[in-house]
């Protein structure tokens, strides 16, 4: 009987330091697990929304010069948040200026916008009551839209209650226009196009 308890004793002890490492490696294995599972959805969050570290610029430029150093056109913006995963840049109080040397032919202001620094693709869009406009040289033809968005060519298209007008002759109402910002460099909005419930005013009028 004395031997049954000695051997029941001691098979308790042997039972309990043995549970105390098998604790701890099965704690290490459950920390391991918790830890590679919180750097998995991490990762899938990153995927989702991978730019979360903007850096924030103040006074954005981004512009293009020709061969003999001359600005062809210039985007400048009050703050830029750039994204550096995709090298999108979000903008706000944007303009965008187009240039025939040191003349100004066009400039295009809006509340908010987005540029990529590797496409050049520019996208702007009004806020509130706040159109995006586009002025041409001297106020002789205005465009005003909810979104503009503009490429590398100078190729653009004007989305939402658009509004075009050259002074003093006529305005011209439509959902959509496209066209290029001038020809030849002249960056003037010619050859524009209206689709979409157009109607014209033809004469003298007032914005």
């Amino acid at each position: 009987m004395l031997l049954v308890e000695f051997f029941s004793r001691n098979s308790s002890k042997l039972i309990g330091a043995l549970s105390i490492p098998t604790i701890i490696v099965l704690f290490w294995f459950y920390a391991q697990y918790e830890a590679n599972q919180q750097v998995s959805e991490f990762n899938k969050a990153q995927k989702v929304r991978p730019n979360t570290d903007e850096t924030t610029i103040t006074n954005y430029e981004l512009k293009e010069v020709d061969d003999s150093n001359q600005v062809r056109w210039l985007l400048a913006a009050k703050t830029g948040a750039l994204e550096p995963v995709s090298h999108d840049v979000n903008l706000t109080d944007v303009h965008v200026d187009y240039m025939d040397g040191k003349t100004l032919k066009m400039r295009i202001t809006a509340p908010v916008g987005q540029t990529n620094e590797d496409t050049r693709l520019v996208k702007l869009a009004g806020l509130g009551d706040k159109q995006v406009s586009a002025c041409g040289e001297e106020g002789k033809v205005k465009l005003e839209a909810a979104k503009i968005e503009l490429d590398k060519k100078n190729q653009f298209q004007a989305v939402g209650n658009v509004n075009i007008v050259w002074s003093n002759a006529a305005k011209v109402i439509g959902d959509t226009a496209f066209g290029a910002l001038g020809s030849k460099g002249s960056n003037d909005l010619s050859n524009v196009k209206l689709i979409g419930h157009t109607h014209a005013l033809i004469g003298s009028v007032e914005e």
